[in-house]
């Protein structure tokens, strides 16, 4: 273990935990509302959503997953990466302002989950559940493993102690602090990421040399396409259906203040991370010229510890970590507020008390940290889970959108549509048939909510004539 490293961690691990501990004894004091503890005060402005979507969204796989996608494809590794996680949250302004519907539908919403309860019934919301948790679940195992690469990195530890430690250190901060104390975290860590990635990229040049880079890149990995064009569109398809049923993403939208510094968050998003992304995959790329027989999912840590002078290495990997702290906590938060709301509330008839509610949440948060670090021991790509995760999505996509501007999506559309798609579609995606798996299940949700929508929209005028002639 680096010693000198090990205290500069630790430094940082306890000014995140005392943060937490700050804001949980805050609201131990005060018996802040339940909601207060998943979306704050609905007061937050363009600025903090801005960061908060960027340290967030994503970010548990810009530094590595870009990096990795970098080493394996080359310049088109970066370019799609960045494209295919950017351009999909512009759907929530353009062309449709779905944020906008999103306030209207649920001014006073918490979770997504609430939504399809609202827009449908009791048993989409119910499917819709099961989806959800079950999508992040996987992102949040994806998060633990991204903390446990990093910090192995900078103590120079095994990678199961540095994934414990770590996910550890991620869920007790996250618990204590509620969701006001994640939202000023996610500002000042993406502070110190940006600064990080700037010196990386500074001295990965300097270490390749500019003309030397492209001078020594295979030609296939100049080619712009040669992440392959079927791999290419089904990115883009699972990282749509990721981002428009992303229980975090609709988490911020509801903090807001108004729709508009929503919206003007959501358009901002994409030319503030892009950077992020494309500077992480160069870095792979330099790696794979550098270092051709590494992990290419350890491509970007490696590169930096072993090329760059100690302090620089662990500003990246500080950097990298509060990234992925960003996107952690960020989950952890919010399938604790999907849990509180969509199964506890529900279940209970008797309403907790503010007290009781508070120490709830804090025990769902460290029993998610226990389950996801079990996962994470088990994994080992965090691309490939990245596909998974946002697989499974892709069967509430469409009732989620059309319930926004479709007011003849209903309940046995949006129903069938998820159950169909995500069994059938999963079903492929097991069998390892990958795009295919994850086309099969868009054109069956597409199919499934818009005819039996229109079948049963049918069924119900017919019912409703039958009642006026019997009156």
């Amino acid at each position: 273990m680096r010693t000198d490293v090990a205290i500069v961690v630790g430094i940082y691990f306890l000014v995140l935990i005392c943060w937490g501990l700050y804001n949980f004894v805050k609201s131990n004091r005060q018996e802040v509302s339940l909601e207060s503890q998943y979306i704050g005060d609905r007061s937050y402005g363009t600025g903090p959503l801005l960061a908060t979507l960027v340290a967030s969204w994503a970010s548990n796989y810009t530094l590595l997953a870009a990096a990795e996608s970098g080493f394996l494809n080359g310049i088109s590794g970066p370019i799609w990466y960045s494209l295919g996680v950017a351009l999909p949250i512009i759907f929530f302004v353009w062309p449709v302002d779905i944020v906008k519907k999103i306030r209207e539908a649920m001014p006073n919403g918490v979770t997504i989950v609430e939504y399809v309860g609202k827009r449908y019934d009791e048993k989409s919301r119910i499917a819709s559940l099961i989806i959800v948790l079950i999508s992040n679940v996987l992102y949040l195992i994806s998060v633990v493993m991204a903390v446990g690469i990093v910090l192995s990195s900078l103590l120079n530890i095994d990678l199961a102690t540095a994934t414990i430690i770590g996910g550890a250190v991620l869920v007790v901060y996250t618990a204590l602090g509620g969701f006001e104390a994640v939202i000023w975290t996610h500002v000042y860590q993406l502070v110190l990421a940006g600064l990080s990635i700037i010196v990386a990229l500074f001295l990965t040049i300097d270490n390749v040399g500019l003309t030397q880079f492209v001078e020594r890149i295979p030609s296939e990995k100049l080619n712009v396409f040669a992440w392959g064009p079927v791999s290419m569109v089904d990115f883009f398809l699972v990282l749509t259906a990721m981002t428009i049923a992303s229980p975090v993403i609709w988490q911020r939208i509801f903090s807001a203040k108004d729709s508009r510094s929503a919206s003007k968050a959501i358009w901002w998003f994409g030319p503030v991370w892009a950077p992020f992304a494309v500077g992480a995959g160069i870095i792979g790329m330099a790696a794979s010229i550098l270092m051709p027989d590494i992990d290419p999912s350890q491509s970007a840590t490696l590169f930096v510890m072993e090329l760059f002078p100690d302090w620089a290495a662990i500003l990246f990997l500080l950097g990298g970590l509060a990234l992925v702290f960003s996107s952690g906590d960020a989950t952890v938060n919010n399938i604790a507020s999907i849990v509180q709301f969509d199964i506890i509330k529900k279940v209970i008839k008797t309403p907790l008390t503010k007290k009781q509610n508070l120490y709830v949440s804090f025990a769902l948060q460290i029993i998610l940290g226990i389950i996801s670090i079990w996962g994470a021991l088990g994994f080992t790509s965090i691309l490939g889970l990245l596909v998974i995760n946002s697989a499974v999505n892709i069967a509430l996509i469409l009732p989620l959108y059309l319930g926004l501007v479709w007011k003849g999506a209903n309940s046995n559309g949006a129903f069938w549509s998820m159950i169909l798609s995500i069994g059938l579609g999963g079903a492929l995606l097991i069998l390892n048939l990958g795009p295919i798996a994850n086309l099969t299940s868009l054109v069956i949700s597409i199919v499934v909510i818009i005819t039996v929508s229109y079948a049963s929209k049918g069924k119900n005028v017919e019912s409703e004539l039958e009642g006026d002639h019997s009156a």
